[in-house]
This record gives structure tokens, C-alpha cells and sequence, in this order.
């Protein structure tokens, strides 16, 4: 944000309308969108069974002595509830072709289960859902900040002409244009200082921290 006005030719980023960057559907943002929360609550639900089975074997098994089957039982229930809907999601993964590290992941579940270390399959169960849960929050977060940087954008902007000052909107801004920047407003677009002072904060124009 400046504090004095200034002129500044606009030299690169000609156009911000939507044949330019592309801007997606809303209906389909809005479904995209929620199909991630669902995911995501999906995969935090995951956890937190195989958080509370685990503790809830080592509670049975170290503190109360029960006896085998009980020790074994929050395992077994985390399995089915956690390790069937994460293996089945990833065998669908896999007849799409798209393979990751977490096919591995779903792998050992299985493997795990088969030689009876149930423990050790609810741990990979925790550490996949948990993971999963853990990376669609930071998409989400940083969602939510590049969403906020997008409604600060100005739709206006001030050229400057022969006769004086015009307001025209930020899509017919061209190429050599000649922009006045008021104090505190952002700068619509890039561009090279003409006259003038003042101080701004880049991360307004360029997304960057």
C-alpha cells in the first residue's frame, strides 16, 4: 500500500479477466469443494477410531492384564471400521492408475493383518488417515488465504490520460498504460514506477509471505 500517489506504467499482466486466468466454474469450485471436506472429515473420523482402538488395546493389555481376545478386540474393530474403507479407496486408486506412496500404505494394512500384527496394521491405519487428514487441512488453509488475496483485488483502476484521470475497470488495463496509485489502495497490476513515492506491500500483488 502506498502512502503518496504515484504513476506507474503497467508493463506485463495486460489482462485479469477470466479468458486470461482461466477462473473455474463456482458450481464446480463449490462441488470440488465439497467433496474435499467430505474426504476430509472421512479421513479425521479414520483417526481418531484408530487413535482410540490403539489406546485403548495398550490400556487393556498393559494396565487391566485382560485376556487375549479383549486385548486384540479395539484392534480388530479399528481394521474393520479404518483399514476396509482406506484399502478399498485405495484399490480404487489403483484401477485408475493412479499410484502413490499410499498404496504401500495400503499394502502393509493388509500384509499386517494376514500375519496377525494387528497392532502394527491400526498404526499404519493411524498413520495414512491421519496423514491424509493433516495435508487436506494445509490445502485448505492455504484455500482459504489465496481465496481471501483474490476478493482484495481490486476491480478498478485510475489511468492516466491527456485530458486526466480515468476509472476503468482492471480488463481493459493494456499494455504501456499509464495507472495513478492513490494512497492505501492496491495496486491493480505490475508495472514500472514513473513519478512519485510512496511505500507498498508486495505480497498484495504477487501472493508471496
Amino acid at each position: 500500500m502506498s502512502d503518496a500517489p504515484f504513476t506507474a506504467e503497467h508493463g506485463g499482466i495486460a489482462d485479469r479477466g477470466e479468458k486470461e486466468v482461466g477462473i473455474p466454474d463456482p458450481q464446480s469450485r463449490t462441488s470440488f469443494a465439497s467433496s474435499a471436506s467430505r474426504q476430509f472429515h472421512r479421513d479425521l473420523v479414520i483417526a481418531c477410531i484408530a487413535l482410540l482402538g490403539i489406546t485403548l488395546h495398550i490400556v487393556f493389555r498393559y494396565i487391566f492384564h485382560t485376556p487375549g481376545f479383549a486385548q486384540v478386540l479395539p484392534l480388530y474393530l479399528t481394521l474393520i471400521l479404518g483399514g476396509v474403507p482406506l484399502v478399498f479407496r485405495l484399490i480404487q486408486k489403483g484401477l485408475a492408475r493412479e499410484f502413490g506412496s499410499d498404496l504401500l500404505a495400503g499394502l502393509s494394512i493388509v500384509v499386517s493383518t494376514m500375519m496377525g500384527q494387528y497392532l502394527v496394521g491400526a498404526i499404519v491405519v493411524l498413520m495414512l488417515s491421519g496423514g491424509t487428514a493433516l495435508e487436506e487441512f494445509a490445502m485448505r488453509r492455504a484455500s482459504s488465504v489465496l481465496e481471501a488475496l483474490a476478493r482484495r483485488m481490486p476491480q478498478t483502476a485510475h489511468r492516466k490520460t491527456a485530458t486526466g484521470i480515468t476509472d476503468i475497470e482492471v480488463g481493459r488495463i493494456a499494455v504501456g498504460d499509464a495507472l495513478v496509485v492513490f494512497p492505501y489502495e492496491i495496486c491493480p497490476v505490475d508495472g514500472v514506477v514513473l513519478e512519485g513515492q510512496g511505500r507498498m506491500n508486495e505480497a498484495y500483488l504477487t501472493g508471496e509471505p
